[in-house]
């Protein structure tokens, strides 16, 4: 489509909407920080599910798939055939109409409620500006037309990314030159397609220029150290990527309402069988009584001798055995039982103003029933909140002096709880390890793409990763503070004392390469290499002499047991003959088309090599308030905990023993197999080995990697690893993908019918959450799309103790007592009529009208008196057939109301204030961006952030 870009100031006015003049100069204001200039025909987007004309065909179009509706709407057409209808022609379609009334306001009153939470959610955002359009850059207020970018909302990444402004447009800067700005941009249609984008923008008495997705601002993306910015709208309300990408979420049904279905049915189909006898039954009456013997009816002209309009009459007659109030019944309790869920005080988190919310009711009663959790770890178990715990350096372990605990998370301003004083100590005094020690700092401070912030005399360190961030922040507590970055030097204080070093190359971080490295000029004139990342990284590229070695692996061993993310510092001084020669080579390859990234990584192996080792960080994430108290409740009420985690496996072990999932007691299974034969071989070795014990519970902990769920999850070995993963009290996955996480959650349940939860924070658990019975999401650090994407959602995961044992085990037993009332309501009346007929054919006997009475009052008192436990046993063992057959401590819950109350004293309420120490890990994980059309070096250079930013 083609966009025209003429701006009159009147047009551009009524266009954009903002009030702009040219003496304006409130760079704070919301409008002043996303300026979206554009003649363009503007969509009002809306995320409600209902609009003022669908909402009618729409709800009716939902209500109208419910068996029971659908029934009733066929009665009530029936009534209203002449000659057909026992009773009233409005007797079914009143009731019906005021159901339909109560279930369209309580679909009103939710979707209201949703749409407003949306625009609260992006009406509080003070710090960053969230875009509500996707826009085409014009220009930044930062150098080079540049930006960071957060896209936690559109992919659950909270890395920042980089987007920048042609440089046709980049000077764009002011109110007069966007007057007087003509011309088209062309683009591609709307598509779901986030990384891509193809465009062109022609401005009159100029080239046309290319845009990618590097110039494109989408709908849902948050600016970050940005003041303001200036661009083309083209994409808006449902043509936005984001919209484009935005999916209903799988219609949920609870086992509750598939029973109680089934029992629907089961009760048409009687009524049909009563309403065929007794339209025989009315066919041989009428064959047995003609008009002459039985004149004295004068049922002339009012009783029908067709068949089949005998049976659409009893049809109607015998109606009231299926309850037409069941399901508007069940949506009001569901409905305020959600509502319980909302307003319960003890599952609000005040740190982060995030109360629990029950995105659907229809789903209440399963959180009673769940058998199996599935769990994420980063953000999920853990804060996702890095924090600089230990170093080694020069042989020497470095760590926490004093440990210490808080009552509430640490916030991300304060990510350093370093405080060893022998470390500074041996920089005072001049210890033999000090020069090691002061370089090991040095390059904590140096070997970064952090870009620094003042707010005053306080230093804002804007990180596309928090191990960065965390790193920065332990250098600045150790005396070593990046003050400052230009295009080709980095600043920094080193105790005191100011040293430039000038930034010659960025080799960039990839996943591949697990590592990053940056070459610079020291104050001494010295050409360095500083390189950081994964272990097995760094000790492949270092050099034989290099010292350290064997303690530094025993240091980095426990710090993996002990939970901590480790990251191996080393550093190579380089000839400057050999470097000229490697750039050579890099500006060469920096400017080739085709495949450039890999011939890249393959050009920084080339000078990555033959490095000394300095010495390795272990950062902490750790564990949420509460969570090992939950796990353990939850063990106890006998529900099934897996964690599916993307860490590595030393990381998840120590992650399970922390969490108290895998205690000391336990057996550990592991399983790491790297071909299908090899799988195969080990996990039926494995279930021979258990006999008899196979499919039982049994103390052990299932460990399994990412590689070997690659085979075991197809088809010819799944179900041999289900079974050993159905007798091992814990299992725990490591290094699996959102896709694996997902097809797990999907075997067990297909294959064990059992209810299953998935609990997550980040976009790469949308799958699983999605796929399980229930869907719970995490209010975390990775944005709002597994919230989004969710059935319930939680800000911290204690909550969900009492959100599954409380709120789910009331909500089942009063919705299945609900029901029972609402079937025996209605055969009590079926009853009764029965009796009338009886009555009737004995022609009105007295004695038999009495007997008939007491025999309807009875059926009607003996569950009151002896068979209400029978009865409501029966429907809640018929709902449990569909769930694995395992001992349910719950179940006491729900046979007896003294019981629950028993039940749920017994359960310890976890204190917000609890305070324990556990270490948490989750591999590595240095997340920055890949590959873009802006590269890393290019970023870090573009910055001066000794100069005044320029005023729009």
């Amino acid at each position: 489509k083609s966009v025209p870009l003429d701006l009159p100031s009147t047009k551009w006015a009524s266009r954009c909407g903002y009030k702009h003049t040219p003496t304006q100069t409130n760079t704070d204001s919301p409008d002043r920080l996303l300026l979206i200039v554009v003649n363009f025909p503007f969509r009002f987007s809306s995320t409600a599910k209902y609009g003022i004309l669908t909402f009618l065909p729409r709800f009716l179009y939902e209500q109208i798939r419910r068996a029971a509706n659908a029934f009733f709407l066929f009665i009530a057409l029936m009534q209203q055939i002449p000659d057909v209808s026992p009773t009233g022609r409005y007797t079914t379609l009143v009731p019906l109409i005021f159901i339909l009334t109560v279930a369209g306001i309580k679909e009103i009153i939710e979707d209201y409620t949703m749409f407003w939470q949306h625009w609260i959610s992006a009406l509080s955002l003070k710090c960053t500006v969230l875009c509500s359009k996707s826009a085409a850059v014009l220009s930044y207020s930062e150098p080079q037309a540049m930006c960071y970018t957060e896209t936690s909302n559109l992919d659950g990444e909270t890395n920042l990314k980089i987007r920048q402004g042609l440089p046709l447009t980049a000077s764009f800067q002011s109110l007069e030159e966007l007057m007087v700005l003509s011309g088209r941009l062309e683009c591609e249609g709307p598509n779901r397609h986030l990384y891509d984008f193809t465009g062109t923008l022609r401005l009159e008495n100029h080239n046309p220029a290319p845009l990618g997705p590097d110039q494109v601002l989408l709908r849902g993306a948050q600016l970050r150290n940005t003041q303001w910015v200036v661009g083309i709208v083209v994409y808006t309300g449902h043509d936005s990527k984001l919209m484009q990408n935005s999916t209903k979420a799988p219609l949920k049904r609870s086992n509750v309402e598939r029973v109680t279905n089934m029992q629907i049915l089961v009760l048409f189909g009687i009524l049909l069988v009563m309403a065929l006898v007794s339209s025989i039954g009315a066919a041989i009456w009428n064959q047995q009584h003609t008009d002459e013997a039985c004149w004295y009816l004068s049922r002339a002209g009012d009783i029908s001798l067709n068949f089949w309009y005998n049976l659409l009459t009893f049809i109607i007659l015998y109606n009231n055995l299926i309850p037409i109030s069941l399901l508007v019944t069940l949506e009001v309790v569901r409905f305020t039982q959600a509502l319980f869920i909302n307003w319960d005080t003890e599952m609000y988190y005040a740190e982060t103003d995030t109360p629990a919310m029950a995105r659907t009711s229809n789903l209440n009663e399963e959180l009673g029933q769940v058998k199996y959790l599935f769990s994420d770890k980063t953000g999920t178990l853990t804060c996702n909140i890095m924090h600089f715990k230990k170093c080694t350096i020069d042989n020497v372990h470095y760590y926490v002096f004093f440990f210490f605990c808080s009552h509430l998370p640490s916030t991300s301003q304060n990510s350093t709880e370093f405080d060893d004083p022998t470390l500074i100590q041996n920089i005072e005094k001049n210890h033999p390890t000090s020069p090691q020690i002061c370089e090991f700092l040095t390059m904590m401070a140096v070997c970064h793409t952090v870009v620094p912030e003042r707010e005053g005399n306080q230093i804002i360190f804007q990180a596309s990763s928090p191990d960065e961030g965390a790193l920065v922040k332990g250098a600045k507590s150790l005396g070593f503070v990046f003050t400052a970055r230009t295009p080709h030097s980095v600043i920094i204080e080193a105790r005191g004392t100011e040293q430039t070093y000038e930034l010659l190359n960025v080799l960039e971080f990839s996943s591949n390469r697990k590592r990053m490295s940056v070459i610079v000029r020291t104050p001494t004139g010295k050409l360095r290499l500083y390189c950081k990342g994964a272990d097995n990284m760094i000790f492949e590229r270092l050099n034989e002499t290099s010292q350290y070695k064997d303690l530094t692996v025993a240091h980095l061993e426990q710090f993996a047991t002990e939970g901590l993310r480790t990251l191996c510092f080393a550093y190579v001084d380089l000839e400057e003959g050999a470097y000229q020669e490697w750039l050579k080579e890099y500006n060469r390859i920096s400017t080739v088309l085709k495949d450039r990234a890999q011939k890249l990584e393959e050009c920084y192996e080339l000078i990555e090599k033959n490095l000394l080792l300095l010495g390795a960080t272990a950062i902490e994430d750790r564990l949420q308030a509460g969570v090992p108290e939950t796990i353990a409740t939850l063990m106890k009420a006998n529900i099934k905990i897996w964690v599916l985690t993307g860490d590595k496996q030393e990381t998840a072990i120590n992650i399970g023993y922390s969490c108290k999932l895998v205690s000391h007691g336990m057996s550990l299974v592991i399983v790491n197999e790297d071909s299908l034969d090899a799988t195969r071989a080990t996990l039926t070795a494995h279930c021979s080995s258990l006999g008899d014990s196979l499919r039982k519970e049994n103390e052990l902990a299932l460990i399994i990697d990412g590689q070997t769920l690659k085979y075991a999850l197809s088809f010819e070995v799944r179900q041999a690893f289900l079974d050993l993963a159905l007798s091992c009290k814990a299992v725990i996955c490591c290094r699996v993908s959102p896709l694996q996480k997902s097809e797990i959650v999907d075997m067990v349940k297909k294959h064990v019918k059992a209810i299953t939860l998935a609990i997550g924070d980040g976009a790469n658990d949308v799958g699983m959450i999605q796929t399980a019975h229930v869907g719970v999401g995490i209010s975390g650090n990775e944005g709002m799309q597994a919230t989004n994407s969710s059935d319930y959602s939680i800000a911290q995961f204690s909550y969900l103790e009492k959100l599954l044992l409380v709120h789910g085990a009331w909500s089942y037993n009063r919705v299945t007592k609900c029901i029972l009332y609402c079937f025996y309501k209605n055969v009590v009346l079926y009853i009764i009529e029965v009796c009338a007929l009886i009555a009737m054919c004995k022609t009105f006997k007295g004695v038999d009208h009495l007997k008939m009475t007491i025999l309807s009052s009875s059926v009607f008192m003996f569950p009151t008196f002896i068979g209400r436990r029978t009865v409501r046993k029966s429907l809640l063992e018929e709902v449990q057939e569909l769930e694995a057959r395992a001992v349910d401590p719950g179940a006491a819950v729900l046979r007896d109301a003294s019981a629950l109350i028993a039940t749920h004293a017994n359960i310890p309420i976890i204190k917000a204030n609890n305070c324990f120490l556990s270490l948490s890990i989750d591999g590595y994980a240095f997340s920055q961006e890949e590959h873009g059309v802006v590269s890393q070096s290019q970023v870090v250079r573009s910055y001066d952030t000794t100069r005044q930013r320029p005023s729009m």
